[in-house]
């Protein structure tokens, strides 16, 4: 009879164990996800010794969309598609490559035109002084 109380209280020893680790696994990747500018209030509840749901991460778009912009990482392990990191990273250079070919074309138009002794205007002003 010993030798069942001792199977059984090895069993519940090691489903002991086994929420503690999934607890302090869960717990690390929930403060890995609030370390995100905005994303700590949308994790979704779980239970003491339950993993984070990664189907409700997924169904946030919020959440989704900050963890992508965050860590391609992290959204692989979360199973959101990393590309989309990778698709805001083109785009925000492109963007500043826009802005960059938009300010040299300003400053090229705001540069003053050299006026050529004999032109049109040269020699209007001239006639006009006398």
């Amino acid at each position: 009879m010993s030798a069942e109380f001792q199977s059984i209280d090895e069993q519940i020893k090691a489903s002991y164990q086994s929420a503690s680790q999934v607890e302090t696994q869960a717990r690390q990747l929930e403060v890995r996800i609030a370390k995100i500018d905005g994303a700590k209030r949308h994790l979704p509840s779980r239970r003491y010794g339950q993993p984070v749901d990664m189907a409700k991460i997924r169904s946030n778009l919020t959440l989704t969309s900050l963890i992508a912009q965050d860590s391609a990482e992290l959204a692989h392990y979360c199973g959101i598609d990393p590309g989309i990191r990778h698709r805001i990273d083109e785009e925000k250079e492109a963007r500043a490559m826009a802005g960059q070919a938009c300010r040299c074309a300003q400053s090229a138009s705001e540069r003053p035109t050299k006026v050529q002794p004999g032109s049109a205007s040269s020699s209007s002003s001239a006639a006009s002084t006398q």
